[in-house]
Order: structure tokens, then sequence, then C-alpha cells
């Protein structure tokens, strides 16, 4: 990725998340509620892995359970780009948060820029897909 034209700094950590719903797109839409994870975070969007693939122009409600600072947010990302990661066997896409009120920009804030404990600095390994939220 192109860091460069980047207007928000990324920050790599898991956090889990729900794809809530779907809709749009130029393509199928896979069946909602989904278990996935945000990845790549910054205040302008994400990299969110999951089971399924969505076309790009699609728009996701996403609730996102913010690691560091245990909150919980939900926020409409349109989907810029979609692949398959060979590597971890997981689709990934690009989302572009939308319409962000200002409660949950500062949440997302307080998760990205919080303090950690020096023995939290470590990011911890991903977890499997099929440890996710439970419902």
């Amino acid at each position: 990725m192109d860091s460069e034209r980047r207007k928000h700094r990324r920050f790599q950590q898991w956090n889990k998340a729900i794809i809530q719903s779907a809709s749009g797109g130029n393509g199928l839409l896979p069946r909602c509620p989904l278990d996935a994870y945000a990845w790549d975070l910054s205040l302008g969007g994400a990299r969110i892995q999951c089971d399924e693939s969505f076309p790009v122009g699609a728009v996701l409600r996403l609730h996102i359970e913010l690691v560091r600072s245990r909150e919980f947010i939900g926020i409409d990302g349109e989907v810029r780009w979609s692949r398959w990661n060979e590597e971890q066997k997981v689709h990934e896409c690009g989302v572009e948060f939308q319409d962000c009120v200002e409660a949950t920009l500062q949440a997302i804030m307080r998760n990205l820029y919080h303090e950690v404990d020096r023995k939290e600095k470590g990011e911890p390994a991903r977890p499997p897909m099929d440890k996710v939220i439970p419902r």
C-alpha cells in the first residue's frame, strides 16, 4: 500500500467485528451477520478479514470491538478493494468509513492512541476465524 497517499496513520491491531449488513456494490452479497476482524485500523477506514467476499462499492454496517479501549462502535464503510489472501486463506477488503459521528471518531482515537503497558506492546497473533465473537 502506498503510505504517502494515506490521510490517516494506520495501526496494525486485530479488533473483533461483526458485519451486520451489506448493501450495494456490483456483485453478490453474502448473508449477514458475519464474524470478521478489523485490521490496519485508522480514523478513515480499516482492512476487514472474514470468510466471505464483498464486492467493491458495497456498504457494510460494522460493529467493532476496539481491542485497546474495550469500546464498541457501529460504523458504515464502503468497500474500496477486495481480494483473497492466499497466505492466511481469508477474504480481505478495504473499507472507507462513511459519515462518522464525533463520538465514534473519539472512540477510535482513544483506542488507537491509548497508552499501553509494556507487556501489551507486542500485538497478539491473529486468532482463528472460528473463535470470533459468540452470538
